[in-house]
């Protein structure tokens, strides 16, 4: 499953995923993705779960995001994709973390556990390294801009790793400043 997370900063929200896909004890590859833009990079997602449920969710609701800009012509905000991101979470049985811009044009994120219920937070981590992330996240300094938040987090994620084996220590890391 590997791990995903969500951090709101200063000046914007950061996404992560591991790229590890593993099959029981054994790591099946070092290279999945596991984390979606969409929309020109104005939106975006991670998920976790098995590599093909992982796939479905991001390739389905690029689907749903592209077909509604193209339907009203705008780019989509953290509401819609929101509600998007959980059906397609309740059909694939994912957990995701999502993030686009309100209304205002501020960056907002949401989680979505597989049931397809949506958390408004400020800091998300789900998957199998979750609660070790969630202690790494919490000594993470949140005051800082955007700008750092990709060696913040791959250092977290090198530390998730040590603790769990199905989070491997590479990861992606996606930014939306605030508009």
């Amino acid at each position: 499953m590997g791990t995903i997370v969500g951090v709101r900063l200063t000046d914007g929200v950061a996404l992560a995923a591991d790229k590890r896909a593993t099959g029981g004890s054994t790591v099946r590859s070092e290279s999945v993705e596991k984390l979606f833009a969409f929309d020109g990079a104005e939106a975006g997602a991670v998920a976790a779960d098995e590599t093909g449920a992982i796939q479905t969710f991001g390739r389905k609701l690029d689907t749903e995001v592209r077909q509604r800009g193209t339907e009203q012509g705008s780019l989509i905000r953290i509401d819609p994709l929101s509600r998007l991101a959980s059906e397609l979470a309740a059909d694939t049985g994912v957990e995701a973390v999502v993030a686009a811009r309100d209304g205002e044009g501020v960056a907002r994120m949401r989680a979505i556990d597989s049931a397809g219920a949506e958390l408004d937070e400020k800091v998300v981590a789900q998957g199998t390294g979750a609660q070790f992330a969630l202690g790494q996240l919490d000594g993470m300094d949140r005051d800082e801009s955007i700008d750092g938040a990709a060696d913040a987090l791959g250092s977290i994620f090198e530390r998730i790793a040590e603790r769990d084996t199905e989070t491997g220590e590479d990861c992606t890391v996606w930014t939306l400043p605030d508009g």
